[in-house]
């Protein structure tokens, strides 16, 4: 069986803005809303928990007090402000227990959609090779034909237009021996622009003319931050299906308690 990985599941975090998703869902925690019965953060736990390839799952930014009734053991991890703050805080938590941990996954707590099939082929995907970071992209056609209007965004480049994942996997030598960096590309993970321009002048006109490539992306972004990083292109979309805004909470509600998933 190999390798037990443990999980970081992120499930809260600091926020200086109302957010329209809770108010349309009348709950104080995203995590929390519920779909067909069950808070959204369950069914990522219990999908990543079933995979024979995890260990432990941990849950930053929830507590007993939230009254979420797994069917596996989890531990708790305070939040500590920022989403990087938030996968620092796990990852030090679980290297309290083991010490020699090697890599975690870290995946955020809004994709209900993931099974543990899922999470399978991620990780039979990422240990066919040794890579410090995986980062899972979805092709537009694979994620619209899935969820038509969704409205996720998309980069394009020369391979096709991809969304960003949620599910991923890093040693944990390298998050530690990288925070700034990576602290500075999560603050602008909303902005394609700013985090090309990490990359370098070359790789921005690349960019801005359409010829950069996943390839190329791996290649810079792994020089750029000192690690060798792999693009997982994933043929689930289900994996970057997050629940950020209310039309998409609707689609994923009519998927799961229509029981279409």
């Amino acid at each position: 069986m190999g390798e037990k990985i443990d999980a970081v599941i992120l499930a809260g975090g600091a926020s200086d803005k109302a957010d329209p998703l809770l108010e349309y869902a009348q709950v104080q925690k995203k995590p929390l809303i519920k779909i067909a019965g069950k808070e959204m953060v369950r069914y990522v736990v219990e999908a990543i928990a079933g995979s024979p390839r995890v260990g432990r799952v941990f849950i930053v930014g929830l507590g007993p007090e939230d009254r979420v009734e797994f069917a596996v053991p989890v531990e708790y991890v305070e939040a500590a402000g920022s989403m990087l703050d938030n996968i620092v805080a796990g990852i030090e938590r679980v290297m309290e227990i083991d010490p020699d941990v090697e890599r975690v996954i870290i995946s955020s707590a809004d994709i209900p959609l993931l099974t543990t099939e899922m999470v399978d082929y991620f990780i039979d995907t990422c240990l066919e090779t040794d890579h410090d970071v995986y980062y899972t992209v979805v092709e537009k056609s694979i994620m619209e034909a899935r969820f038509p209007g969704s409205r996720r965004s998309f980069v394009l480049l020369r391979d096709g237009s991809f969304a960003g994942g949620d599910i991923n996997m890093a040693k944990v030598s390298v998050i530690q021996a990288n925070l700034p960096l990576a602290r500075q590309a999560l603050e602008f993970r909303k902005n394609i622009w700013q985090q090309v321009r990490l990359l370098g002048l070359g790789t921005l006109v690349k960019f801005a003319l359409g010829r950069l490539t996943i390839a190329d992306a791996e290649r810079v972004g792994s020089k750029a931050l000192g690690c060798r990083g792999r693009a997982v292109i994933t043929p689930y979309p289900e994996m970057g299906m997050d629940v950020d805004k209310p039309h998409q909470l609707d689609m994923v509600r009519a998927i799961l308690e229509g029981g279409s998933a």
